[in-house]
């Protein structure tokens, strides 16, 4: 989610989104280096990873990159004054806000994936983000009174577009949040960045959003998947050397009250954190996509979602359900790896 962090404990949070993914270097003879960078972006730590022949052009490389993601931020965080998306929510239910294309685009996208999953992906839950944020700093869940005081105002299809670039909330005190897209972008343009500059075999990973081309000294590179249940196991690897892999999961923002487990992963239609899975990984070319339809189908859960999935052309995803158990579609069979 795009938000700004400043706790150590926060930090220390996503920090461990770094164990979605375990990359493994492995020694080479070759000429050419791995570089590795990283910030703290979009409220996770952003890591670059190449492999180049030069120093200084690569620092110089990965700060454009960084400084894409950043600009992104400036566009599409809601707690950064002046945003667009500040800006929109600002203004809800009182007038139209011109935003930049990119953040039109964002949106306008948002809404094609909420239409797709029938509403399990919705950015109109900015309300719902910010009463459960609220209630994982206390440790207690929301009650159904401030629940039903908030449910009226989430639904994507009161986000009005205009033909010249205007957004419009239509009922004042809703909000909308990227947080489960815009991450997917900024790791597709900050590619697009390092791509334009003559690098082919790279990794650009956003606290588990991420972005892979080319290999890593001949061989594709091996992307773990964390254990939702053990943050210091890998459940799986896949090797891959082209493509967007984005993992949702019930471990990254939660707390437990009376043994249940209560996460940052909302279901729009009843305003509870979502049941069903523990964790959905989804492969697909662009990060936009696969961060986006993590979302909507670890809301619908195994059996609605694994069927978005299939209907769905070219995503494949990892199922892991409330009970542990793995469901993987035919498209990933080839390069998946489990571990006992």
């Amino acid at each position: 989610m795009i938000n700004q962090f400043n706790s150590l404990r926060a930090l220390k949070s996503y920090v461990s989104l770094l164990l979605f993914f375990l990359i493994v270097f492995p020694h080479s003879s070759f000429s050419d280096e791995l570089f590795r960078f990283h910030q703290v972006l979009m409220g996770t730590i952003v890591e670059i990873t190449f492999i180049g022949d030069n120093q200084k052009k690569a620092e110089k490389s990965a700060l454009q990159a960084f400084q894409e993601i950043r600009r992104i931020e400036q566009l599409m965080s809601p707690t950064i004054e002046e945003s667009d998306v500040f800006l929109i929510n600002q203004s809800a239910g009182r007038k139209w806000v011109r935003v930049s294309p990119e953040t039109f685009y964002v949106i306008k996208k948002s809404i094609e994936i909420s239409e797709r999953s029938d509403g399990a992906f919705d950015i109109t839950v900015g309300p719902l983000i910010e009463l459960w944020r609220t209630a994982r700093t206390k440790g207690h869940p929301l009650s159904e009174e401030k629940l039903k005081r908030v449910l009226d105002l989430v639904d994507f299809k009161n986000i009005m577009i205009s033909q010249d670039g205007k957004i419009f909330l239509k009922k004042e005190g809703m909000s909308i949040d990227l947080g489960g897209i815009a991450k997917g972008y900024a790791v597709d343009r900050a590619f697009d960045i390092l791509r334009g500059l003559g690098y082919r075999n790279l990794i650009v990973n956003a606290g588990g959003d991420l972005k892979v081309g080319g290999m890593k000294f001949g061989e594709p590179w091996s992307i773990g998947i964390q254990n939702p249940r053990d943050k210091e196991k890998i459940i799986a690897k896949i090797k891959l050397s082209k493509g967007a892999i984005a993992t949702s999961g019930d471990y990254e923002k939660y707390f437990i009250y009376q043994g249940k487990r209560y996460h940052h992963i909302i279901n729009p239609r009843d305003g509870l954190p979502a049941e069903g899975c523990q964790s959905v990984s989804v492969l697909c070319k662009e990060g936009i996509l696969a961060d986006s339809m993590a979302t909507a189908i670890f809301v619908l859960g195994p059996e609605k979602g694994f069927s978005l999935c299939q209907r769905t052309k070219g995503i494949d995803c990892l199922i892991i359900d409330r009970e542990g158990k793995m469901v993987v579609t035919q498209g990933l069979k080839a390069i998946i790896s489990f571990n006992p």
